[in-house]
């Protein structure tokens, strides 16, 4: 057996009491990488939190994609632009070090993998490493699923004490706080995504909704939802007073800011089942407005007076097929046949039927 190998079974010995002593010890970074939002700002954390505990005068994370393989997240601090090319190109697929901690599943540095007379000689050493004077050089594996997901890493010079066991300890307790924290990024950067997307598809709606998280006090009202509760003067009090009446369906009255008549609105609510925290109200006004003479409106089809109320109530044709879930050019087809058979030309001569 190789005295490297002799050593790094000796590490095993008492890692367990001295692992629990550092993860005491570095927990409470913790909390700081897990908060970070993307990232560029847990890279920016963790590179200004590691530094206090495994002191050196080099530190580089690299995050890939086990699937494809390639790079997620690339970041080195304390050395060029032109050392991390370089490594890329010639030390990756050569670095002993790195193949020592891939092997290992943690912390791995250069005492591990020869004595340093030897290690001085080594290729990537002295076509790589000395030219930056990285005496020693450790690694640590990020391991996610039980597989390697990228590395922590770190370089000292040569007026740096050499990597121990100690610090091998503390940068494997920091690969998987870090690790930790990439996670908990992820997770928020899908959650935002799919929010975002959300949001996307209930502003987009021509149904009023309006969702209400009590848990983090946020309410979004997509646009027909505001243009509805925005013209009244005390639409959002009464909608509170809907939803904490814990009522199925509601009716309120909106009452219009300054003069006009006011309008039924109808509010169905309902948390959802995975979040109860989570209410979708849906709203529906109730035009008060005169509809069509019985005469006329025994000439139109059911499809064609819904159109017919709605042009008259201002609607859009998009809005109107969106509302009857309907193609734009289905509502346009349906127009022209109302038009024709009600004898009128335009919508605002239609809305004047609805006034008689």
């Amino acid at each position: 057996m190789s005295a490297a190998h002799t050593r790094w079974m000796g590490d095993d010995i008492d890692v367990g009491d001295a692992m629990v002593a550092d993860e005491e010890r570095l927990s409470s970074g913790l909390a700081v990488l897990v908060t970070a939002r993307g990232l560029d700002e847990l890279q920016d954390r963790y590179f200004e939190w590691v530094a206090r505990h495994v002191p050196s005068f080099a530190f580089g994370v690299y995050l890939f994609d086990p699937r494809t393989g390639e790079t997620r997240a690339s970041e080195v601090r304390g050395l060029s632009r032109f050392y991390v090319h370089r490594y890329e190109r010639f030390g990756r697929a050569v670095d002993p070090v790195l193949r020592g901690a891939v092997a290992a599943r943690r912390a791995f540095d250069d005492s591990l993998v020869a004595p340093a007379d030897q290690w001085r000689q080594a290729p990537i050493v002295r076509e790589l490493f000395r030219h930056y004077d990285m005496a020693h050089v450790m690694c640590a594996p990020l391991v996610s699923g039980g597989e390697i997901v990228g590395t922590v890493n770190f370089a000292r010079n040569g007026g740096e004490p050499a990597f121990d066991q100690g610090d091998r300890r503390r940068a494997t307790v920091a690969a998987m706080m870090f690790q930790a924290a990439v996670a908990a990024t992820d997770l928020v950067t899908a959650i935002d995504a799919e929010r975002a997307a959300w949001w996307g598809a209930l502003e987009a709606s021509g149904q009023a909704i309006v969702v209400t998280d009590l848990e983090r006090a946020e309410r979004h009202a997509n646009r027909p939802a505001r243009a509805l509760l925005d013209a009244a003067d005390d639409a959002w009090s009464v909608l509170d007073a809907a939803i904490d009446g814990g009522e199925a369906t509601r009716r309120l009255t909106v009452r219009p800011a300054g003069s006009g008549a006011p309008t039924e609105v109808s509010v169905t609510s309902a948390p959802l089942p995975e979040r109860p925290s989570v209410i979708v109200s849906i709203l529906a006004a109730e035009s008060s407005a005169p509809g069509l003479p019985p005469a006329l409106r025994r000439l139109l089809t059911g499809r064609e007076a819904a159109i017919a109320e709605l042009v008259a109530a201002g609607r859009r044709d998009q809005e109107i097929a969106a509302r009857l879930h309907i193609s734009p050019n289905t509502v346009k087809h349906h127009l022209k046949s109302i038009y024709a058979k009600l004898d009128v030309h335009s919508r605002v001569e239609l809305a004047g039927l609805f006034l008689r």
